[in-house]
This record gives structure tokens, sequence and C-alpha cells, in this order.
């Protein structure tokens, strides 16, 4: 009977073993261009920051660093942690400056279509065509400046003020 269960045992081995092998294949994706590609970083610095800044860097939503939208903002979230109060309101480095265009662009992954965009949905009006937003609908609707200016560097048609 042991020698029964040690077959069965042996057995059972040879297919885990088999079907780890046949889970491996080889798989071809082609490679995707950065969702980065193509947004102008000085446009959003200069007309899209500034509305992330204000409406979306507070602790409670966007300003927190495991958030899948981060915003540094002086006196709130900084990359590094500041040695006091003056240091951290001072304004944003560089290195935040580009990290809020990282991590602003990448919600342009896979988006064809700018209005098809959580950046640009989220922040609307159910009546406009928003999603769901814990925050609540941000802007008035797709009137509302700081919502055009948002879709236009999607788009890539925005312009500095």
């Amino acid at each position: 009977m042991s020698r029964s269960r040690g077959s069965r045992r042996a057995a059972s081995y040879a297919c885990a073993l088999l079907a780890c092998f046949a889970a491996c294949a080889e798989v071809d994706n082609p490679a995707v261009a950065p969702p980065n590609m193509g947004l102008d970083e000085k446009v959003f610095r200069c007309s899209v920051e500034p509305v992330l800044v204000r409406q979306c860097s507070y602790s409670a939503c966007h300003g927190i660093a495991g958030s899948a939208l981060r915003i540094y903002s002086p006196g709130k979230l900084r990359a590094a942690t500041p040695a006091n109060l003056d240091a951290a309101i001072v304004a944003l480095t560089e290195a935040e400056h580009h990290a809020n265009f990282l991590s602003a662009s990448g919600f342009r992954f896979g988006a064809a279509d700018p209005l098809d965009n959580l950046l640009v949905r989220k922040t609307l009006p159910a009546t406009d065509g928003g999603y769901a937003h814990e925050g609540g609908a941000i802007f008035s609707g797709t009137g509302d400046a700081q919502w055009i200016a948002i879709e236009a560097w999607i788009a890539g048609t925005g312009k500095c003020p």
C-alpha cells in the first residue's frame, strides 16, 4: 500500500511540474509608449499643477504618499520630510514638480480619447459625464476653466496663459 501511495505522490509531482512548465510559455507583449509621451510638462506646470495643488492636494485626498494621484504641495505633502515649518512651506523642488507631472500623466495611460480619462471624468458632476469620486465633483462642469485646462493638457492642446 505504501508503494501505491508513493506512486500517486510521484505522479502528482510530475503533473505539478508539467503544469509549471506549461505556464511558463513566452508571451509577446508589444511595447507601449509611456503615458507622459506627448504631454507638455511646461503646460502642466503653468496651467494644470496649480489647479491640482489648489483643489486636490489635501491630506485627506491626494496629498498623501499612497494615493494613485499623489500631489506634492507647499505646506502639505513633500517628497522629503521637512526639518521645520519654514522648510515645509517653501516652493516645490524641481523633483517634486516633475513627480507631480508623472503622477498626473499616469492617468493618461491607455486612453485614446482625452475625455475618457479619470483625471477629467472623476472631477465632473455625474450630469456632465463624471464618474464617482469620493471627494465629489470638483468642477462645476465642462465649462469650468480649471477643468478645461486639464482636459486641454491631456489632449495636447493646452497653452500657458
